[in-house]
């Protein structure tokens, strides 16, 4: 991609440790490193580099330093952590959020899946002092459907390729405003919305209604409705099409699927009702946003751009 002077740079990093890491991350695992443009080193809380990683037992990583906050998620397995003179394990479901300007080791426990976020700038360090308070750093179970939403679409917005500097900052003061307010959304943590994320998170791509999926949950229809938007300031349609759209986007930028068979892997009963859902939610069809992200990404032909 182009380079200027002041501008913003993206790529997915080739060399899954990123100069960074000391081995054990699997072919699987994707790194995206971005340069800020001058407006964001000043003004917003911006990511450098967001990673979903598969490692082995051997994965370590020991640093003196390294000038960025760091929030991961613990998808399956566990970590371990050695900061500020203790030692101390992560597990699936879990999130912390680390100041790793400061010495540190971290490391897998067995295998383990992760997805992490390195930031700075903005406000950045005033959220960590505030989280961390006297222990130094910031632990507890990921529960939050407002975080989870935040971190996936910020993975959404990094492999689209398109990376939207403001639209990610903001998905960042998402997610540490909800982590600082944890206190007051006890409601968010409920139990039953939680499975049916997770159920929908994992089957979106069949014919799934709101009673089956309210049925995984053993609540009514009516209910399950009524809490889940509750919970989520969204319906558990609303929800469900925003996270097929996402899985979409993905598709359409990381592969070379038809639009036919994107729409029937993620869940649409037909190509019209994919196209014309993407429309209502991305602002172009499903080609011109593909087009869109090819262009930016400089791997479109001559042919396409005709198009």
């Amino acid at each position: 991609m182009r380079n200027y002077e002041g501008t913003a740079f993206s790529a997915e990093l080739n060399d899954k440790n990123g100069g960074l890491e000391n081995g054990g991350v699997l072919p699987s695992s994707k790194t995206f490193l971005h340069l800020p443009s001058e407006f964001a080193r000043t003004a917003l809380i911006y990511a450098s580099y967001v990673g979903h990683y598969f490692c082995d037992h051997t994965y370590t990583v020991r640093r003196n330093q390294f000038n960025y906050f760091m929030l991961a998620v613990i998808d399956s397995g566990g970590m371990f952590f050695e900061y500020n003179h203790k030692r101390f394990e992560v597990h699936a479901g879990e999130i912390i959020l680390l100041d790793c300007r400061q010495p540190h080791t971290y490391g897998a426990i067995g295998s383990v899946a992760f997805r992490y976020i390195y930031f700075r700038g903005g406000s950045s360090e005033e959220y960590y002092k505030l989280l961390a308070g006297k222990r130094g750093y910031f632990l507890q179970p990921a529960r939050f459907i407002e975080v989870q939403s935040a971190i996936q679409s910020i993975f959404a917005l990094v492999t689209d390729k398109t990376y939207n500097e403001h639209r990610i900052s903001a998905q960042l003061y998402r997610i540490l405003a909800e982590l600082a307010a944890e206190e007051k959304h006890e409601s968010v943590q409920n139990t039953a919305v939680l499975h049916a994320i997770a159920y929908m998170e994992q089957h979106f791509s069949e014919r799934l209604s709101i009673e089956k999926i309210a049925d995984q949950v053993n609540l009514s229809e009516y209910y399950f409705s009524r809490l889940f938007r509750k919970c989520t300031s969204v319906s558990p349609h609303a929800y469900l099409v925003n996270l097929r759209i996402t899985m979409a986007r993905q598709l359409l930028t990381v592969s070379q699927k038809s639009v036919e068979r994107i729409a029937e892997e993620c869940g649409f009963h037909s190509t019209t009702n994919f196209i014309r859902s993407f429309r209502e939610h991305v602002g172009c069809t499903p080609k011109q946003f593909r087009r869109a992200a090819l262009m930016e990404s400089g791997n479109v032909n001559e042919k396409e751009k005709g198009k």
